[in-house]
Parts: C-alpha cells; structure tokens; sequence
C-alpha cells in the first residue's frame, strides 16, 4: 500500500467515525424513530461523502444492535415491541445504577458544576418544549457520571443500551406522557453525589431510567 492509499485510508476511518457519531447523536435525540430505515446512499449524500465511510458507520451501528441490516445496502432502526422496549430500559436501569453507585467516591466539585449545568440547560430545553436539546443534554448528564465509574466495560455497555433506547425514549416523552407533568429528579442524584450517598445516588438513577419500563410495560399488557 503506497502512502498516498495510507492516508486515504486514515482520512476514510475518520470520516467514517465522524459520520458513526452523527448517527449515534441522531438515535439518541429521536431524529432516527424506531422502524425508519437509512439507506448507504441516502446517508452518503446527506453528508456529501462516498458510501465507504458510510457503510462503516452504519456497519458500527449494526454490530452495536442500535440497527439492523434491512437489505444489501441499507439498514432499519429496530421497531421493537413494547415488552422489548421494557426489557431494555430494564437493563438500562440496572447497569447505570450500578455506575452510578462506584462513581459516587469519584466525584468531584468540578463534576458536581458540570452535571448542575447540564441540568439547568434540561430544565430549559424542557420548558422550550425542545425534546432533542433536552434528550441530548440528558444523555451528557448519565453518561458523565456513568464515566466516573471508571469501569470501561460498564461504560461501553451502557452507552450501547442508551444508544438502543434513544429513539424509544425520545417517542416516549414526545408521544405517550403528559410533558408538563412529567419531571425527573436530576437535581436530587446530584446531591446525593455530593453527600457522597451511594445507595441514593443508585437508586434514584436506577428509578429515572426505569420511567421507560413503567410506561412500555403498561402498553404491552393492554
């Protein structure tokens, strides 16, 4: 491989990864809803790239079960049944309390700035009314402290189980729950955090995850 091909390549993966995280934000915020499908030259032409870079990132999707493969070249987001929904929010609610509970020693007074700033910016984008801003923040705020668990193999499968809810969690509060009557109680994790109360802190972010379980489990018995 001549040097010129090895930094095409190089160049293709970044690409590719730049376009990986695009798609990752866009599942996470609801911008891709369960069912909607996503073809290698739609894509490729949304980011004005060639399909490769493409074909990769939604290949890392796929692996990572946020997709499914749909045709030769073209991918789906799981349209999951309520109970399945459930079951993954479930997991979700397990695996982020018990982060949560290890990163409770680990936090710091410039962690307990960060994560009150990324709830006053959700409590805005919540009275705007703006789901996507606020799905997005929320997903900053978990996965910050789910990162001072300093656990990468809890980290990673977290942040698969969050990128296989997102659209299932941005339907959720656009479409099934009462948008002024629904709260979380971020404020309260934090300071748990800071009286460095791990059994709290696990507790309430195992029940702030377990939301989507309670409202798909009540539409899978109807």
């Amino acid at each position: 491989m001549t040097q010129i091909a090895d930094i095409n390549k190089i160049q293709e993966e970044r690409l590719g990864h730049k376009i990986y995280l695009e798609l990752k934000k866009k599942l996470i915020v609801g911008e891709l809803m369960p069912g909607e499908g996503l073809s290698i030259r739609k894509v490729a032409e949304e980011y004005k790239v060639s399909a490769m870079p493409v074909r990769e990132a939604l290949r890392q999707l796929a692996i990572e079960q946020a997709l499914i493969s749909a045709a030769k070249k073209a991918y789906r987001v799981p349209d999951l049944t309520a109970g399945q929904a459930a079951d993954l929010f479930f997991v979700r609610s397990i695996l982020e309390g018990a982060a949560a509970e290890i990163a409770t020693a680990n936090a710091t007074k410039a962690d307990f700035k960060l994560l009150e700033k990324l709830i006053v910016g959700m409590n805005k984008y919540w009275q705007a009314k703006d789901a996507k801003s606020f799905l997005f923040t929320n997903y900053q705020f978990h996965s910050h402290i789910t990162s001072l668990s300093s656990n990468s193999a809890l980290q990673a499968m977290i942040d698969g189980i969050y990128l296989r809810t997102g659209p299932w969690l941005a339907h959720g509060i656009t479409e099934l729950v009462d948008l002024d009557a629904w709260k979380a109680d971020h404020s309260g994790i934090v300071n748990a955090l800071r009286a460095r109360d791990a059994k709290t802190v696990r507790r309430l972010v195992e029940e702030d995850a377990y939301w989507g379980v309670s409202i798909y489990s009540a539409i899978d018995n109807t």
